[in-house]
């Protein structure tokens, strides 16, 4: 798969703002990938730069978002992060 040009539909897909670009070394502005492969660059530069565990390494604000379809039914209403227990 070529990244960027698969149905919106089909997976979820992130794309990092323009003004966000500073704070996000190594992803590159504008392009859309698979929000997976950017959960994992994240995870892993959180990781790196020593983030505590349960600290959100993605704020939603500093990117787009397109397809991926509905949550299942079964995960609705469900708080499935792991910092969302308690």
């Amino acid at each position: 798969m070529v990244h960027g040009r698969s149905s919106p539909g089909a997976e979820r897909q992130a794309r990092l703002k323009l003004q966000f670009a500073s704070l996000y070394s190594g992803i590159v502005v504008g392009e859309w990938m698979p929000a997976s492969l950017l959960a994992e660059q994240l995870l892993t530069r959180a990781e790196r730069e020593g983030v505590p565990p349960g600290e959100r390494v993605c704020v939603p604000a500093h990117f787009e978002f397109r397809g991926g379809g509905k949550r299942p039914h079964e995960l609705r209403g469900l708080r499935t992060r792991s910092v969302d227990s308690g």
